[in-house]
């Protein structure tokens, strides 16, 4: 909105005001950083012994993953490897780290306080900025369109709201997002607002484009999807101003694809064309699909949130596959009525109605190929279904759309709420009608705000370990090749932390990373070094008889008639072991470890060194024999 022109009877008192609004932004700035603080209190923003619980309780998987991630890209810059190559992990392999969620743009932001305070504290600093700067970011686009109390509570929603608190509990890729709500901004200014030359909204776009491919490919591919569609839905019920529409878009488009080439390019032929990069979908695409959107999902509350009725929390359950992270999408009925309200009652605003399209197109994505209903699959076939037959988008995660509809569906009620605000300051009647009307409106928000208040502080849990327990690594000579229990795979991460609190001292037989999947007797299996049966005895030994991962990544169960013991001296002759690692804690809901802890025993004999009150072992194999 413009300032008023400055008469020369308020010339004296613009600057106070100027002051002033200044003052209230970084205020409301401010307040985004202090949430994004008490979201996990008392855990400190810069802790390096404490990650967030998430919904398992014990503080491992994506998070412990994404610390080795954070640490390898200033570990590779340094020794001028490749930051989307490395054999550190899956080893003897090398890993195309661009086919997995390697965040290389925030591990190169924050690499000063990865090197100065660890990985673990880059990762939680990282967090809770990926929370006040994903509000901060759609508050100051949502200025360009409404006054500052309904930014804010635009900011608030979007940034603090159902999705970034499912999502912030595991995947800190998934929720930073200040670069999508500019991303929109730039769009809507080539639509619309067309005030700014459309060259530089175009190396604009074409910057956060390549920025956000640096974070999550994922949903830069998604947002482009939906901003089609809204495009092609534009062309069809504005036909007549098609020039009026694309002209400055198009224009923008060669700029911003020249320098979102210069900026991912190299990420670009690493994920396509890079030695290692996978060939078809990360997982199966069934197992992806079934991670669709449920119709209920949107008025249905889930156990994030703070009020929650108990029949509601567990129907919810039903939902997204049964996996409570991606059931994401809650919106609140208040809020879904205010969404619909405000399309209406301002459908003659463009940025409005443009917003409940896409906002409406994106949660028709978010369903998946068939319509769920209340955890039910039907036969009702859906357009997403179009999308696993294109080759660059069968990784697409249905469900991750709910993103675009909040965002969309937060600046449709944040530009309402906006108009509705000024009407309500504007008329002056005594009708009880409107009264009444202007009544459920504010009912509505308010309600809105207290059902979409999450349950917090967010669960935090200290490391499960000491650091005596990485300090019994330090006898690991560098550079050497380590076999680690528990085996580095999804969702035990703990040996890539190490890794990464070492300082990349090692390389890793294993790892929690996307690997090419070996077809077997109708199973997807991840690809195992021969013998197979070393692997699957420690996998067995950290899974117990039921062999399956948190990721649905299924491996087969070891032979009985194998000798292990040969083959494990087999195993580390071959790979050239250095050191193998045994970590006590290593046991999924009380499985016992001692499968493992024999196997290594009786063909090791005594460990080299002994750590953390006899939880951390270490054999060097260059002063053992191995036994077979």
């Amino acid at each position: 909105m413009s300032d008023a022109p400055v008469s020369p009877e308020t010339a004296n008192e613009e600057p106070t005001k100027v002051s002033r609004r200044w003052w209230n932004l970084w205020l409301c700035v401010g307040a985004y950083l202090l949430l994004a603080v008490a979201l996990f209190w008392p855990a400190a923003p810069w802790s390096s012994s404490t990650l967030p619980a998430g919904f398992n309780g014990r503080g491992f998987g994506d998070p412990q993953q994404m610390t080795w991630f954070l640490e390898w890209v200033p570990y590779a810059l340094r020794h001028g490897l490749d930051i989307f190559q490395s054999n550190f992990l899956d080893y003897p392999r090398t890993t195309d780290l661009a086919d997995t969620t390697s965040v290389p743009l925030l591990g190169f932001l924050v690499a000063p306080v990865t090197l100065s305070l660890g990985p673990v504290a880059a990762f939680n600093i990282l967090l809770r900025l990926a929370f006040a700067s994903s509000a901060t970011s759609m508050f100051f686009v949502l200025r360009s369109w409404c006054r500052t109390p309904a930014a804010f509570v635009g900011g608030l929603l979007f940034g603090f709201g159902p999705y970034m608190i499912d999502q912030g509990q595991n995947h800190l890729n998934l929720v930073f997002l200040p670069l999508l709500p500019l991303m929109v901004w730039c769009v809507y200014e080539l639509l619309f607002t067309r005030k700014r030359s459309p060259v530089r909204v175009g190396l604009l776009l074409g910057v956060l484009a390549g920025a956000q491919i640096l974070i999550d490919a994922e949903f830069l591919a998604m947002l482009a999807i939906v901003c089609a569609l809204g495009c092609i839905g534009l062309a069809l019920f504005r036909p007549r101003h098609l020039n009026e529409n694309f002209r400055f878009l198009i224009v923008a488009a060669g700029p911003a694809i020249l320098v979102f080439a210069a900026i991912a390019g190299f990420f670009v032929w690493s994920l396509v064309y890079a030695p290692g990069h996978l060939v078809g979908p990360v997982y199966p695409v069934k197992s992806l699909q079934s991670y669709r959107a449920d119709l209920l999902e949107p008025i249905v509350p889930t156990v994030s949130q703070f009020i929650a009725p108990l029949s509601l929390a567990v129907a919810a359950f039903r939902f997204v596959g049964q996996n409570i992270t991606e059931d994401s999408g809650y919106l609140s009925l208040p809020f879904v009525i205010l969404f619909f309200w405000f399309s209406y009652r301002w459908r003659k605003n463009r940025v409005v109605v443009f917003s409940a399209w896409l906002a409406v197109a994106a949660f028709i994505l978010a369903l998946g190929s068939r319509l769920t209903i209340d955890g039910h699959v039907t036969s009702l076939p859906l357009p997403e279904a179009l999308l696993p037959r294109i080759s660059l988008l069968q990784n697409l995660v249905p469900a991750r759309f709910a993103v675009l509809v909040a965002l969309f569906a937060v600046i449709v009620v944040a530009v309402g709420l906006d108009r509705f605000l000024g009407s309500l300051a504007a008329h002056h009647v005594s009708d009880l009608k409107t009264r009444l009307a202007d009544l459920g409106v504010i009912t509505l928000v308010v309600a809105a705000l207290a059902l979409m208040f999450p349950l917090v502080p967010l669960s935090t849990q200290a490391l499960p370990w000491s650091s005596a327990t990485v300090t019994a690594l330090n006898v690991i000579p560098p550079g050497s090749v380590v076999l680690a229990y528990p085996f580095p795979t999804s969702p035990w991460t703990e040996a890539m932390t190490w890794q990464a609190e070492e300082e990349m001292r090692f390389r890793l037989i294993g790892g929690y990373i996307t690997t090419q999947s070996t077809p077997v007797n109708g199973e997807s299996y991840p690809s195992l070094l021969s013998p197979k049966v070393v692997e699957e005895t420690m996998i067995k030994g950290q899974f117990g008889t039921n062999v399956i991962s948190g990721e649905q990544r299924r491996y087969p169960k070891p032979n009985p008639k194998a000798d292990v013991q040969r083959a494990l001296c087999t195993f580390l002759h071959r790979y050239k072991v250095g050191a193998v690692v045994f970590w006590k804690g290593g046991a999924y809901r009380g499985v016992d470890p001692s499968l493992v802890h024999r196997l290594f025993s009786s063909a090791l004999g005594e460990p080299t060194r002994v750590g953390d009150h006899d939880k951390m072992l270490v054999w060097l194999t260059n002063s053992v024999q191995c036994i077979p």
